[in-house]
């Protein structure tokens, strides 16, 4: 060790950067390879202008504290206020593009990686897909929730996740940071599992997306992240047995399944239209979550693949479950 890293490296001690996983990214660090979809996507150095797509992505970045690195986002407007950052960090985003960009949108940007996800921002109608980004050498990572959309994926579980959160780390250089994030997180499931076991009954759960008209709404099937939630809050999906992720169903089918528990995501669309809608719309009286006004209210971050799941996890099991949470 030479006389100049020792004094590097004692000043990062004194600064509570090696201890809190901030080291910087070294030259031997890279090349990474992570798993990207059926692929493997590598990186000789960690990005440095980085896009992300979408509130949930921009949700773990941040938390993953990446901000620095992020030079534009897209299709997170009028959703900032569920941003969990700092006021300052949140203004301090630029966003190119109110909905999920076109190509030409993304290379006017001069980035050099995009975190999007299949119908989460990469879209081969739109010319944006990893492989079209390659192409001008920009990298990429792909939610891993949404590979599903173009091919097989293994079930859902936080692992998938847990996936993303270790992936950014080794791509963005701060693998500490994130394996410390994922061990906390499995550690708060851990407690979860204990304080619910032997609780009984499962409660039917419908996760009920764009539910403030009469249009069809938006459910989550068995490989959707709001199911798992409801799995593991000790809840019973209703649409279980749809093998896929976000789906749309009718209102009949609701009806039918009967759910006793209905989660609602206060997005674009505050959940009290959505909770209103469902409160007066006549064919859904008899409902059981309608009929008690049983509504869970969650963020989009909260219920799609981010950081911020395992809180979601906790929050509904507090429903489902008040019992097994009496101080």
């Amino acid at each position: 060790m030479n006389h100049v890293f020792k004094r590097w490296f004692s000043a990062a001690v004194a600064a509570g950067w090696v201890c809190c996983g901030w080291v910087p990214a070294m030259a031997h660090d890279f090349p990474v390879e992570v798993r990207n979809c059926s692929d493997t996507a590598r990186f000789e150095s960690p990005p440095q202008r980085a896009i992300v797509n979408d509130v949930n992505m921009l949700q773990t970045v941040l938390d993953l504290g990446l901000a620095p690195r992020v030079v534009a986002v897209s299709a997170i407007r009028g959703r900032e206020h569920s941003m969990v950052a700092p006021a300052d960090v949140v203004t301090g985003l630029r966003q190119f593009s109110p909905h999920y960009p076109s190509l030409e949108a993304v290379l006017g940007e001069n980035p050099d990686f995009m975190f999007a996800g299949w119908n989460y921002g990469f879209d081969a109608a739109r010319g944006v897909t990893p492989r079209a980004l390659a192409q001008f050498g920009i990298g990429s990572y792909t939610l891993r929730e949404s590979c599903i959309r173009i091919g097989p994926r293994e079930p859902m579980s936080m692992e998938v996740m847990y996936a993303d959160v270790l992936a950014l780390g080794a791509i963005f250089g701060v693998r500490p940071k994130a394996e410390a994030l994922v061990q906390s997180f499995r550690d708060r499931m851990t407690v979860l599992s204990r304080q619910l076991e032997g609780s009984g009954k499962r409660p039917r759960v419908m996760y009920c997306g764009d539910c403030s008209s009469t249009s069809a709404p938006l459910s989550s099937g068995k490989q959707g992240m709001p199911a798992l939630l409801a799995h593991l809050a000790g809840g019973l999906n209703v649409f279980d047995d749809i093998q896929n992720s976000y789906v749309r169903v009718s209102w009949e089918e609701v009806v039918q399944r009967d759910p006793e528990w209905i989660i609602v995501s206060d997005d674009r669309i505050p959940a009290s239209r959505h909770i209103a809608h469902l409160l007066r719309d006549p064919q859904l009286r008899d409902v059981t979550a309608v009929r008690e006004r049983r509504f869970i209210a969650v963020s989009y971050a909260q219920r799609s693949p981010s950081t911020r799941n395992v809180e979601t996890v906790e929050r509904i099991a507090r429903h489902l479950h008040p019992e097994r949470f009496v101080p």
